[in-house]
């Protein structure tokens, strides 16, 4: 069975976007880089809410590189109610019962599947405990203020360490599990 993978960069104080959608503070470097072109191959699969994915879909098109070039051949599924199309390619647009298709996508042959952003979506992943590994890149900056990356609501969850990654800049990754 496919793993589904939240991966998001926040700041210490739990924030994944500052006020206005802000994420110019993302450290992103040599090594970050390096590490995402490391992982990125466990995934064929990319799933977003409406805001990241129409976030995504107006960068990544005209980027150029290594994690371009991933990020444009995956498999992308995009979950709103409002969205009327999804032009970014190889893209599926799905409207309805979040938790039932999330479940569809894991028993499906495939690697695994990158869910990046996407709050509101992330919270319905974890209040229906369909989320196998949470990948998380500290910052090493208090915003004070914006999107809370866990948007509370699922009640306790234990997690367990896989790995934790300290880069030169300051950030760090770190790998968590479920714990049954």
């Amino acid at each position: 069975m496919r793993k589904v993978i939240m991966w998001n960069m926040v700041t210490v104080d739990g924030f994944f976007e500052g006020p206005d959608r802000d994420i110019s503070w993302f450290m992103f470097d040599d090594d970050l880089e390096k590490y995402i072109i490391e992982t990125q191959d466990e995934a064929d699969t990319l799933i977003f809410g409406r805001v990241t994915y129409e976030m995504m879909a107006s960068y990544w098109p005209a980027a150029e590189g290594r994690i371009a070039d991933f990020m444009n051949k995956a498999h992308k599924v995009v979950f709103s109610r409002t969205l009327e199309r999804a032009d970014w390619n190889n893209t599926t647009l799905l409207k309805d019962n979040v938790p039932a298709e999330i479940a569809k996508l894991k028993a499906a042959t495939g690697g695994d599947i990158f869910l990046f952003g996407s709050a509101d979506l992330a919270a319905t992943l974890v209040e229906h405990d369909l989320i196998d590994e949470y990948r998380i890149g500290f910052n090493p900056l208090l915003l004070g203020t914006g999107t809370p990356l866990f948007k509370g609501g699922a009640g306790r969850l234990g997690l367990k360490l896989l790995e934790t990654r300290p880069l030169k800049s300051g950030l760090v990754i770190i790998h968590y599990g479920r714990q049954h």
